[in-house]
């Protein structure tokens, strides 16, 4: 209540008292305000300091009940410091503000300076006066437990990471929460549902267009629930995909009082699936690659072990060579498997950190060539290097022979009898780059994108029956990422070939 409504309130009850003068008290804390008066005595305000337990309306308050005094000089209740004492009040008479629970709150009241019996329509008068306080404060209160309430939903609200926005029955958007707003950077000027649903930057997952008369606040204001529709929302952050709940605002009466959406963001969730489904897929391709390779050795060493023991014991040693011998290979094939799957695994695990130190790299290529000469003789395949006297950088020297060995493996494997592999070292102040080149059949724009992909064979190796696990490129894409560099891989036609690049910095 204003001070000028209160002032008018004392006034009437003033008057209805036939007082001279009335007042109203309202607690605060300790202390009591007074919040409105009417022809108060002159000096009477600043007497409001001392203690509530030296006036009459603190004996009001303590007795929970009307205080009528017909002379205060001769009534023992009056406190011997009460104000009225000293600015010549000699009658008094003040009833309880109550708040909705029933306790006592302030005291309305009126005085006189001369000594008098209240009649009962004048005491009414104040006691109407208290009842009109009491319904002030019972509308206070509500408007404070109102704006409590608000203040609570909206700090709940902005506090969530979901977004939600709501309208109300003509459309003004009430709400649009901080995490939806703040991520849609929504301007000032949107405050309506119409302009909302043509700014709103949102298309269907695949990208499409979204009929703006079916986006999901709106359908809701005009009496739809919308369950579980999912979205694509452009935000601050780049593309999300949401979920999208709505539901209509009523009354009890179904009077419909608006509408709110809420935004689930699905975007991690849906990447979560997407890569379990693609870890599911790699697993049953795991499984059915390795199992095959695995199988592949382990019945060839069997078959051998079965023919030697299908062998007559006087059999002559030198006619068992052969077959000790393809037991042999068929060992160390799964061996060599077995070695690739644990190195990829401790590669990517981290368990085997790399020794950096000064390393030249015109020598690890050089080593990995002649490692790789008596394959390419075998095939009659020209191996060359374009090299320039030393290139010097930072890094683990077994792994980047490893890395090397690897592409020529590959290369060689890959290229047809009588055809030629190049591998070329050359580099800048900050970078050594390793290029190597083959002759080999062009892979497929298809398959392009998936050859560093675990257990990966192209078209090719499954027609051609090439040995292999699909785990070299794997594993030498890791000792190139371990050494902060790039691998990419380019085919040409005329003349046909393939093209493996390697970038290094030459410093960690």
């Amino acid at each position: 209540m204003s001070r000028v409504a209160a002032d008018r309130l004392a006034a009437l009850t003033q008057v209805g008292a036939r007082a001279a003068c009335a007042m109203i008290h309202l607690v605060e804390g300790h202390h009591l305000r007074l919040i409105g008066g009417h022809d108060l005595p002159p000096g009477f305000e600043p007497l409001q300091q001392v203690p509530v337990s030296s006036t009459l309306a603190g004996v009001v308050l303590r007795a929970g009940r009307p205080l009528v005094i017909g002379d205060v000089e001769g009534d023992e209740r009056v406190p011997a410091a009460a104000p009225v004492r000293a600015v010549g009040i000699r009658a008094y008479a003040g009833f309880p503000v109550r708040d909705p629970a029933g306790a006592v709150v302030g005291v309305c009241a009126v005085m006189d300076y001369q000594v008098r019996h209240w009649r009962p329509d004048e005491l009414n008068a104040v006691d109407n006066g208290a009842q009109a306080c009491t319904a002030f404060v019972a509308e206070q209160w509500a408007h404070e437990a109102e704006h409590q309430q608000r203040l609570f939903l909206n700090t709940m609200l902005d506090s969530l990471d979901t977004g939600v926005a709501a309208c109300d029955a003509d459309g003004r958007l009430v709400v649009v929460n901080r995490s939806l707003r703040e991520r849609l950077e929504l301007p000032a000027e949107i405050t309506h549902l119409d302009k909302w649903v043509n700014w709103l930057p949102i298309t269907t997952p695949d990208g499409d267009p979204v009929d703006r008369t079916q986006t999901p606040l709106r359908r809701a204001l005009h009496g739809t629930e919308v369950r579980g529709t999912e979205f694509a929302l452009r935000t601050r952050d780049g593309r999300r995909l949401v979920r999208v709940n709505a539901h209509p605002i009523t009354n009890r009466q179904g009077r419909r009082l608006g509408a709110v959406a809420v935004f689930h963001d699905i975007t991690e969730a849906r990447h979560a699936e997407y890569l379990q489904r693609m870890l599911s897929r790699s697993k049953d391709e795991y499984l059915n690659l390795v199992g095959h390779e695995l199988r592949t050795p382990v019945t060839i060493i069997l078959a051998y072990l079965d023919a030697m023991s299908d062998a007559e014991p006087d059999t002559p040693a030198a006619e068992l060579y052969p077959v000790i011998d393809g037991a042999r290979r068929g060992s160390e094939r799964l061996r060599r498997l077995v070695e690739a799957l644990l190195d990829l695994s401790a590669l990517d695990a981290g368990r085997t950190p790399l020794e950096m130190a000064d390393v030249d790299l015109v020598a690890v290529v050089t080593s990995a060539a002649h490692t790789a000469e008596d394959q390419a003789a075998a095939k009659n395949i020209t191996l060359t290097r374009t090299v320039p006297a030393a290139m010097p950088l930072r890094g683990d020297a077994a792994r980047l022979t490893q890395m090397v060995t690897v592409l020529l493996d590959n290369a060689i494997t890959y290229t047809p009898d009588g055809g030629t592999v190049t591998v070329t070292v050359a580099g800048t102040g900050d970078t050594a780059t390793i290029e190597v080149t083959d002759t080999g059949l062009e892979i497929p724009d298809d398959e392009r994108p998936h050859v560093f992909d675990r257990f990966f064979r192209g078209a090719v190796a499954t027609e051609r029956a090439i040995p292999g696990a699909g785990l070299g490129l794997p594993i030498a894409k890791l000792i190139v990422d371990h050494h902060h560099g790039t691998i990419t891989i380019s085919t040409s036609t005329h003349p046909p070939g393939t093209t493996m690049h390697v970038e290094l910095p030459r410093t960690s």
